[in-house]
């Protein structure tokens, strides 16, 4: 379980929402308990969204949850989020890390594994490669794009974790390069893309 960021979480830009929420959370034994046999009640996929501090805890999650729900369609391995201060943002903009993130889960499970990459990172082209290489079977691009607000009469942070992840309309030009840049290298393998990022209208799709 995890309580998540410091408030403020939420602050409105011009173009989008910087939120840090920090993947509050009721953790993996309530939500197998609690969550999935809702979830169950639709007769639709449910992909579980993981995130977690250390290698070891990726794995561990990815296994407890496919054995406590054998049913779910698929994992997303969040390794991209930008405002909590372990895991995230570390494993995100290391192509190593994800790599090492990815060959851990797939130890535990053959369930799809979609690796959600983030936009924050020197070359997401390597990190893409790398996430394929380690059993990667999708990739979602992008996570939200680091950032912060000022309070111009304090001079300090609005967001009490300080930094934050930006969503909304700005974001959508950002994510169409890295998706263009994701497929260079995913498109050969036959490796899909979930497209994500500043969607706000049919045409943005």
């Amino acid at each position: 379980p995890r309580k998540g960021n410091p408030e403020p979480r939420i602050i409105e830009t011009r173009a989008g929402i910087l939120n840090s929420i920090g993947l509050q959370n009721k953790g993996v034994d309530r939500f197998l308990a609690e969550d999935m046999p809702k979830l169950r009640k639709y007769k639709l996929p449910v992909i579980v969204n993981i995130s977690a501090n250390t290698v070891e805890e990726y794995g561990e999650l990815a296994g407890r949850v496919c054995d406590g729900a054998p049913d779910v369609a698929g994992l997303e391995i969040n390794v991209s989020c930008p405002n909590i201060k372990e895991g995230g943002v570390q494993f995100g903009n290391s192509p190593d890390m994800s790599a090492r993130v990815v060959e851990a889960c797939r130890r535990v499970t053959k369930k799809p594994l979609i690796t959600k990459l983030s936009p924050n990172q020197t070359d997401i082209r390597e990190n893409a490669r790398r996430c394929i290489e380690s059993g990667s079977d999708a990739l979602a691009v992008i996570n939200t794009v680091m950032g912060m607000a000022i309070d111009v009469k304090t001079r300090k942070p609005i967001i009490g974790n300080v930094q934050g992840g930006l969503s909304g309309p700005a974001i959508k030009p950002i994510a169409l390069l890295k998706v263009m840049q994701v497929a260079e290298v995913a498109r050969p393998l036959g490796i899909p893309i979930i497209g994500q990022g500043g969607i706000c209208t049919a045409n943005d799709a």
